[in-house]
């Protein structure tokens, strides 16, 4: 606002209060000059010739323009571990024209933003509980990984990454806010105060573990887990809660019975008494090779195994040699899923023998039951598979339980559409930290 136009507002004020004065029939309290003039708010209005075409403040231009923050982003490794190392330069503008570059902290609150570019400082983006949901609250907490995928993806690629990283963080976010709220509705005036004591006992030996120094104990929470003692102590007390409740909604769903151990055992019996498994060789060889064939021949005459002749032909896996694995069935080869006529041969020889050459078209075969591996079997009364099978089971129930809840609790207290939450925190997300073409 220029000074000639306070000095209008203040001419109007002073004319409407002479106007009120002299209704109200009041005296002044100081005797009027003779000399004294009347004056209207017209006279404020105007500027004099000569001073019509200059303005009556002069600010320099860099005082309105914003700073710009330069940020760098480097990767060192620490044997197989990588740390990112996030280097921040404010570029303050001076009146002289001049540009000085200053060392920004990791705790400095600041906006990277160019001078004439847009960027969202904050926006409510739905609610949650009652509880308003902003973008830069949320931003903060994966803002180091989204940086991170910038500065090691394309553009296209790191845009995909920061959609399912969003999508992925708010959905636990949304989840951490319902159980907590939920959570503390439940709470007794009793069950309060044995909360206020509990965190004060953490409190006071978070304290003793770091010399009873609460700046000492604070620049260690700080420099293990990124939060001050208030925050420590608040996720502590969050993550209480959350078990409790979940303790007491799911656990009791997730009861698993002996009829529920044998139904899961009878519907993964193969899995757990698999059939043996029996390995054939093959060796085929083409009738126009006379020489190889005879070779063969004179090998296994010889007394050679069939696993010396094959591994002495030199052919490639697949090409004239062969080994291939099949479930035993308990019937043995005959109930194999081969020709008639292979199984006939192979039950004629003893295991590791070759079979006689069978000549078929073109080719000349010769076969061999290489090795019949039994499996390990595991009985229903087995109290390590038992206990696994009671684990699993209650797993899944939990899993399900829990999301059951979940969606109990989002059906009454989120009353903002979740998708369309999720697409504006993408939407900012892009805005702020994807570079512009």
């Amino acid at each position: 606002m220029s000074i000639w136009r306070v000095v209008n507002i203040i001419g109007v004020f002073v004319t409407v209060a002479a106007v009120g004065i002299a209704l109200s029939g009041c005296e002044t309290l100081v005797d009027r000059p003779e000399t004294a003039q009347e004056i209207n708010p017209s006279d404020f209005n105007h500027l004099s010739a000569a001073n019509s075409g200059l303005d009556i403040v002069q600010v320099p231009p860099t005082v309105f323009s914003p700073e710009e923050i330069q940020t760098t982003v480097d990767i060192e490794k620490e044997g197989e571990a990588e740390k990112v190392i996030t280097k921040k330069m404010r570029v303050q503008k001076n009146v002289d024209g001049t540009e000085t570059a200053i060392p920004m902290g990791d705790a400095t609150e600041e906006i990277r933003v160019k001078p004439g570019s847009a960027w969202t400082i904050e926006s409510l983006v739905g609610q949650i509980n009652g509880r308003p949901v902003y973008a830069g609250k949320f931003m903060t907490s994966i803002e180091d990984r989204i940086l991170r995928i910038v500065a090691e993806n394309p553009p296209a690629s790191a845009e995909r990454l920061i959609e399912k990283l969003i999508q992925e963080r708010f959905q636990q976010y949304i989840n951490n806010e319902l159980i907590i709220s939920e959570a503390e509705g439940m709470l007794s005036p009793e069950m309060q105060a044995g909360i206020f004591a509990w965190i004060q006992s953490l409190q006071e030996q978070t304290l003793a573990g770091n010399g009873g120094n609460r700046t000492s104990a604070s620049q260690s929470l700080e420099d293990q887990f990124g939060m001050n003692m208030e925050q420590y102590l608040k996720e502590k007390r969050d993550e209480a809660l959350a078990s409790d409740l979940l303790r007491r909604r799911v656990e009791p769903r997730t009861i698993v019975s002996w009829r529920d151990v044998e139904r899961q055992y009878s519907m993964l019996e193969k899995e757990f008494n698999p059939e043996p498994r029996i390995t054939i060789g093959r060796i085929r060889l083409q009738l126009s090779d006379e020489f190889e064939i005879q070779n063969v021949q004179k090998s296994f005459k010889s007394g050679q195994t069939f696993v010396q002749v094959a591994t002495a032909l030199k052919l490639p896996e697949g090409e004239g040699v062969n080994w291939k694995q099949y479930p035993l069935p308990k019937n043995g080869i005959a109930g194999l899923e081969l020709s008639d006529d292979i199984k006939k041969t192979l039950l004629a020889v003893e295991r590791g023998k070759e079979t006689e050459e069978v000549r078929k078209g073109s080719t000349v075969t010769w076969y061999c039951v290489t090795n019949v591996q039994q499996q390990t079997t595991r009985s229903i009364f087995d109290s390590a598979l038992q206990r696994s099978i009671r684990r699993g089971l209650k797993e899944q129930r939990a899993t399900y339980e829990r999301n059951r809840f979940l969606a109990s609790l989002r059906d009454r207290w989120v009353t903002n559409d979740i998708d369309q939450m999720t697409k504006r925190l993408i939407l900012i997300a892009k805005e702020r930290y994807l570079p512009k073409d």
